[in-house]
């Protein structure tokens, strides 16, 4: 009976309540509304309370595109210019689009908004009750760990919350400009937003003593817990935002040579759950299978992958050809996409778990693959090596250490282009060719719009076709596997891209071609909930 009753408690704790009451502006009492101090008797029981959030990691709210963290990551894909979005749907045209993070009564913004201060109010209520707990000296090390994950899901929340909703950081210094709204405990008082500075200097200041207190845990019991290692990869991540270029090079060096995570021969080749299996040993940090939130059409696996019951099937995902042809073809993951997806006759042919009947489109993309459909839901990385990788070469790079950039950057490169040489760049150019590495090996994985936003980088989709020239803008048209009829098209301009260039009617609008860095619409507006029930709040520019 009374683990009836925790479970109740923990469900309690991590779902959210609807209601119509003032204070629930930011529903904070999703934590408060029920007696929890049973979760609190022992380190034992809190640690159900810890389980409670890396469950909400991948809450759904029954809505599609409304599943959590991995749906935020997606979002963050649809922003950039690297994931191509192909053909009308009801599903991510609006973010495609650069609009849907403008309405301030999106239900989509509102969910995610209110799905990081989900994680920041358990958070509070974590620490503060791990804080006043007593224990034995043996059991201090459990409670040190179930802290130091609270801690460390409060920064990596306010972190997403703090780059998208605020203006950038500026690596210059100075600031002061607004950020998001703080809090560091249990509260239910109106506030105004605290500055971009006072929101990453808590989120360091978490990570480190997070990094402290998870540096003697026991081993996990499985990838979605928050450890050590993902600790100082978040580290390396907020660094990184904040232009501490050194400094992201050496934490993430920390967990390439400490963390046990080595690269996978078989990551991109392999189509027993390509790139959504927790044994891969690249996943530093993922959603483990979950089949309560399967077949809602709320899930990674559910827009993103080959599986039969998938979004992707009818719109899609594709990679932006000019990054795309600057793959080697002796790169092992060129074979992700396929540039003649619509040439019948082209071989190999893109992959589907079962079914005919599903779209294919040129430049579509391979690289996630569910093996058994049956199961509609896979694992999905949240953090991989590659990454960390890349973070160091990214950050030694910039900081001007250019051999040690190059001997981070090697190994990764090597690993996936047999025939890659070790660079010979400095510079710029150095930085650039790291960069390149990092938009192919990450795509897909919830990090284009955050790179361009950190480096104040214009969204640049690419030119227009040069109907002048002759050259024709009739829309590619997607054909189904079992078609013998090439449609492939016809006079395509060698310069133009393929944004937009699959739907007629210009699905995506041009007005999403070219978004100027340090443009009003870099941030996001706060949903109306948050304007509307707090005096004290500022909202973006409109």
């Amino acid at each position: 009976m009374k683990n009836k009753i925790l479970i109740l408690l923990i469900a309690s704790l991590t779902l959210p309540m609807i209601s119509g009451c003032s204070k629930d502006w930011l529903d904070l009492r999703s934590v408060s509304s029920v007696d929890t101090d049973i979760l609190f008797e022992s380190p034992k029981n809190a640690l159900m309370a810890i389980n409670g959030m890396h469950r909400r990691m991948h809450h759904s709210s029954g809505t599609a595109a409304q599943g959590g963290y991995e749906t935020w990551m997606i979002w963050m894909e649809m922003m950039g210019e690297n994931l191509v979005y192909t053909y009308s749907n009801a599903q991510w045209q609006s973010q495609a689009r650069w609009s849907l993070h403008r309405n301030i009564g999106s239900s989509i913004l509102l969910y995610h908004y209110r799905f990081f201060y989900y994680q920041i109010a358990n958070a509070n209520r974590i620490i503060k009750k791990v804080d006043a707990m007593t224990v034995p000296d043996a059991e201090i090390p459990l409670l040190n760990e179930i802290k130091g994950q609270a801690l460390a899901y409060r920064a990596f929340s306010y972190h997403n919350l703090v780059q998208a909703w605020a203006e950038r950081y500026d690596f210059a210094g100075n600031n002061t400009q607004p950020g998001v709204i703080l809090r560091d405990s249990i509260s239910y008082d109106t506030r105004g937003r605290s500055s971009v500075e006072d929101v990453y200097k808590l989120i360091n200041d978490d990570l480190d003593e997070a990094i402290l207190l998870l540096g003697n845990a026991k081993v996990r019991n499985n990838k979605s817990h928050i450890n050590l290692h993902v600790a100082q990869g978040l580290k390396a991540r907020v660094l990184l935002t904040q232009g501490k270029w050194r400094e992201a090079a050496e934490v993430a060096k920390m967990v390439v040579d400490k963390s046990g995570a080595k690269l996978q021969d078989d990551t991109y080749t392999t189509t027993t759950d390509r790139m959504l299996d927790a044994k891969n040993t690249e996943f530093l940090w993922c959603k483990m299978r979950n089949e309560e939130q399967a077949g809602s059409l709320t899930t990674f696996e559910a827009f993103m992958t080959n599986r039969n019951a998938s979004y992707n099937g009818n719109t899609p995902r594709a990679i932006y050809n000019k990054l795309y042809d600057r793959i080697s073809d002796t790169d092992i993951r060129k074979n992700l996409w396929f540039p003649k997806a619509q040439d019948p006759k082209s071989q190999p042919r893109p992959v589907y778990s079962s079914g005919g009947g599903k779209r294919m489109v040129n430049y579509m993309a391979n690289k996630f693959l569910m093996s058994d459909p049956t199961k509609l839901c896979a694992d999905v990385p949240y953090m991989r090596l590659p990454e960390m990788m890349l973070i160091m070469a990214e950050g030694y790079a910039r900081a001007g250490d250019t051999q040690k950039a190059v001997d981070a950057l090697y190994p990764l490169a090597k690993h996936r282009d047999p025939k890659y040489t070790k660079s010979t760049k400095t510079g710029k150019d150095l930085i650039d060719e790291v960069m390149f590495q990092r938009s192919i090996e990450l795509w897909g994985e919830g990090f284009r719009f955050l790179d361009l936003k950190r480096l104040n980088m214009d969204l640049d989709r690419g030119k227009k076709v040069r109907t002048e020239l002759g050259y024709s803008d009739a829309p590619w048209k997607a054909i189904t596997p079992s078609s013998t009829k090439s449609t492939m098209p016809k006079n395509f301009d060698p310069e133009a891209s393929n944004f937009n260039m699959y739907d007629s009617g210009a699905v995506i609008y041009e007005d999403a071609r070219f978004v100027p860095a340090g443009d009003k619409r870099w941030q996001f507006l706060f949903p109306d909930n948050e304007t509307d029930l707090n005096p004290e709040f500022e909202q973006n520019e409109l």
